[in-house]
């Protein structure tokens, strides 16, 4: 058997960040640690369990994701020490004959090979209370002691006794497991790949070496920066343009940065995105409002930075470049956009009478603002501590790649809105249900009531029209060749395109 202990909820400083969240729900990258750890063990053919706090609530795909991983789940009384915790587990789980697997639910390695009777150690990396690798330990391994911590993975082979000496040492774990030793000597494997979920400071290191990244990109992260590149060099130009043209005023809100001979670096921030926050933590709709104030001030200024030199023309022709990806989309999946289609048993107009609904909502504004160009959630960071915005990744092109810092302020609220009410980030991360039969579509999005109070949050604070949400639409009908990786998420781009339609135009159909 196979347990992964997540039965606490992490430590407050990341309630500060996320709410009340269990260690292995923590987000890295797209997904939750959780589902990391499931591959530690994908060859493994032994029952997996997750132990989680019996108050904690879990929406319906994150069930499904646990299901189709074969994790099987048990909650467990709260305020239960790690030991005590351990014995509970395993005396409703096991029948005790059954060598167990132990994984602490804040940890992760890049690669994992437990021995039979063995525990991985590993060096010291912050100042915290440690479990030392120490003479207390019967051991089996010739291993230089000196300054190792046990990295929270363990094989018994016999839990019966394990669990006796948990329960004879008060339900202390470590106790317990130095008892067992004297018994079954363990043997100790030193893993350098170990990677430390249970301090937020040991967290953001962590994040590090998991690191997302687009096709179109090249990043890496060393000495405290994260060096970005690309094929597409008129890009990085671009970005790295807006970073070395924005106003001194703004400086506070972006990382630092430095040009490179190829590239450029920034600043390696120790702040979680808002698509992290998002569509991994459970924050209270008054701690996001104090986000979107931050977001607000921060494109407020921005946008006081107008351009109206009428040699300046930029190209924000959304009709036109929408109708070009989705005629390259067409070609892709044989989706004819005359041609009406059906989503969730009901028919809807075709792609082409789709724009054609929204052409009259689009407009560009005549005079050009200082704008971010790609000003969605998972390019902005919150940071707790100081109570504001960071950002980056900008866009620093217009439609025809002419490189300008300028463009409609509209783009900016609209790639908002992309992530507040088109839930684009929850997308990403796997949280809809979405099949295709030909032209029939049967989709569904993780909402809930805490997600429409977030979006409540933000109509106090931004007041949209029409002509934003048109845009949002189209930001997903636009970007549907660019997800041709995986059919099934560009798919549900595409239903979600007429989810919104249906939310914010119904009643003018």
């Amino acid at each position: 058997m196979i347990l992964i202990t997540s039965a606490k909820y992490s430590p407050p400083d990341f309630t500060l960040e996320f709410g009340k969240i269990p260690p292995s729900f923590l987000p890295l990258g797209n997904k939750r640690l959780y589902e990391y750890q499931a591959k530690l063990f994908k060859d493994c053919k032994k029952p997996i369990t997750l132990s989680l706090p019996k108050s904690f609530k879990m929406n319906a795909y994150d069930k499904n994701k646990l299901e189709n991983l074969g994790i099987n789940l048990l909650f467990v009384p709260e305020n239960l020490s790690l030991g005590e915790s351990i014995v509970y587990c395993v005396n409703l789980l096991s029948d005790l004959e059954q060598d167990l697997t132990i994984l602490h639910g804040d940890t992760f390695f890049q690669y994992l090979d437990l021995a039979p009777n063995s525990f991985q150690v590993t060096k010291v990396k912050e100042n915290y209370d440690w479990a030392y690798l120490d003479d207390e330990f019967r051991i089996d391994s010739k291993i230089d002691k000196d300054n190792l911590i046990l990295a929270g993975a363990f094989n018994i082979q016999n839990p019966r006794v394990l669990i006796k000496n948990i329960v004879e040492n008060e339900y202390k774990f470590i106790k317990g497991l130095k008892a067992y030793s004297q018994i079954f000597p363990f043997k100790i494997t030193y893993n350098e790949t170990w990677l430390d979920f249970g301090l937020i400071t040991s967290y953001f290191h962590s994040k590090k070496a998991i690191k997302t990244q687009r096709i179109f990109n090249e990043l890496c992260i060393e000495k405290g920066y994260l060096k970005k590149n690309s094929q597409w060099t008129k890009k990085i130009e671009a970005e790295s343009f807006w970073f070395e043209n924005l106003p001194q005023e703004l400086l506070i809100h972006t990382p630092r940065f430095i040009k490179a001979s190829q590239g450029y670096l920034l600043e390696y921030l120790c702040n979680n995105t808002l698509a992290e926050l998002f569509v991994f933590g459970s924050l209270p709709s008054f701690i996001w409002k104090r986000i979107f104030e931050s977001v607000r001030d921060f494109l407020s200024t921005l946008h006081s930075y107008e351009y109206e030199n009428e040699n300046l023309v930029l190209n924000f022709d959304y009709e036109t470049k929408t109708l070009q990806r989705l005629e390259q989309f067409s070609k892709e999946s044989k989706i004819n956009l005359d041609e009406s289609l059906i989503i969730n048993h009901k028919e809807v107009l075709s792609i082409k009478e789709l724009l054609a609904r929204l052409k009259p909502y689009l407009k560009v504004l005549k005079v050009n603002s200082l704008i971010h160009g790609d000003f969605c959630f998972s390019n902005i960071m919150f940071d707790f501590r100081a109570g504001s915005i960071k950002t980056f990744d900008p866009r620093g092109l217009d439609f025809n790649e002419h490189i300008t810092n300028y463009g409609d302020k509209n783009y900016d609220f609209a790639k908002l809105a992309h992530s507040v009410f088109g839930l684009y980030d929850f997308i990403m991360a796997g949280f809809f249900h979405c099949k295709r039969d030909k032209n029939s579509i049967e989709f569904s999005l993780q909402n809930s009531d805490e997600i429409k109070q977030i979006q409540q949050s933000f109509l106090e604070i931004f007041k949209l029209d029409k002509a934003i949400y048109a845009l949002m639409i189209h930001l997903f009908l636009s970007m549907l060749p660019l997800h041709n990786d995986d059919e099934n998420r560009q798919i549900a781009f595409l239903a979600n395109a007429y989810r919104l339609y249906d939310e914010f135009f119904k009643e003018e159909a």
